[in-house]
């Protein structure tokens, strides 16, 4: 079955899990599972609060800052002014994270 083959997939070749993954869950639950959608920068920054970080979690090769400078220079916010600070978390930015 499905399960069984992710799992000797898991054991003969893990790198390419995240294909098998995506193959099993489109298999299991549906297309619009696995579909890449846009996220609606405008909708996600009304849904937040200074108190209320946005964390991204993406799939390799996926990177939206673009889209974010551009909804923030609309709102006024840059990297120029002073005012919009970009964070990439990853090992030993903690710090970083902290101060911004």
């Amino acid at each position: 079955n499905a399960l069984q083959r992710l799992c000797i997939m898991r054991c003969l070749r893990p790198d390419r899990m995240t294909y098998a993954v995506r193959a099993f869950v489109e298999e299991k639950l549906g297309a619009k599972f696995v579909e890449a959608r846009m996220v609606e920068f405008d909708k996600s920054f009304k849904e937040t609060s200074s108190s209320t970080p946005v964390f991204f979690i993406l799939s390799p090769g996926v990177d939206p800052l673009k889209d974010v400078e551009k909804l923030g220079k609309k709102m006024r916010f840059s990297t120029d002014n002073g005012n919009f600070h970009n964070v990439s978390l990853g090992q030993g930015q903690e710090v970083v994270a902290e101060g911004a």
